[in-house]
């Protein structure tokens, strides 16, 4: 839990530091011309609305993480069911928080968007005046382009998060990586079995020193364990 709080105010504070430069970027392409200029009071009160919807728009990006983070480690678990193995272990939730995360931050504009001027009500005018002084003409166009390009990479980071998983027989595991590379381990091949102090969570090291921390896998069910250390001879260091 404290791990994806972390996660959370990293990814905020970074939004926080990135957008004064984004909207810096996009005043300067296209600078606003023609405008009624506002008077201080006007900008002071409008900049409180705009507070409430950043703090909107992160209430809807930790819903979205979340459900996000749920749906990739469901789908991952569908995509790499199988049959012809003992045990097929898959992303978590925990694992998935991250791809999740930045589908979060990416889908959030969405229902902020269709919610603005609700929320602004009369405000709403005044809003887009003070958008187009902060941020030029076509900023809307600009960060529909952005959005778009933000769903595609944020599709293939998730992609390519779900393909990580582990497939164990009864003489051999297979571990296929990020990239669709596989890799295939004996039994004897394990080096030792640590149990990490929570239930599920163990660091499994091979000769070669590749590990698999079942932390960020599921399911991790006793009889694995048992079946994986009898094999390899090797007792579960507590």
């Amino acid at each position: 839990m404290l791990e994806i709080i972390k996660i959370l105010l990293l990814a905020f504070f970074a939004v926080a530091v990135l957008l004064p430069v984004i909207r810096y970027m996009l005043r300067t392409l296209s600078p606003a011309r023609g405008l009624t200029p506002l008077t201080a009071d006007e900008v002071k009160y409008i900049q409180r609305q705009e507070v409430k919807l950043t703090i909107l728009y992160f209430f809807f990006a930790c819903v979205l993480a979340v459900f996000s983070a749920g749906v990739l480690a469901m789908i991952s678990s569908i995509i790499h069911a199988s049959n012809a193995h003992l045990f097929v272990l898959t992303p978590n939730f925990r694992a998935l928080f991250a791809p999740g995360l930045l589908l979060g931050l990416t889908l959030a504009a969405i229902p902020l968007r269709l919610v603005q001027s609700t929320l602004l009500s009369h405000d709403f005018d005044l809003y887009k005046n003070y958008m187009q002084h902060v941020e030029g003409e076509r900023s809307t166009r600009k960060y529909g382009i952005v959005l778009i390009l933000m769903l595609v990479i944020s599709g293939l980071v998730s992609w390519y998060a779900m393909r990580w998983h582990v497939a164990i027989d009864s003489e051999k595991l297979e571990i296929t990586n990020l990239l669709q590379e596989q890799r295939t381990y004996l039994m004897q091949d394990i080096q030792n079995i640590h149990y990490l102090g929570a239930e599920g969570e163990y660091l499994i090291s091979f000769n070669d020193e590749t590990t698999i921390n079942t932390a960020y896998l599921k399911p991790v069910q006793l009889e694995m364990i048992a079946l994986l250390a009898a094999r390899s001879g090797k007792r579960v260091i507590r």
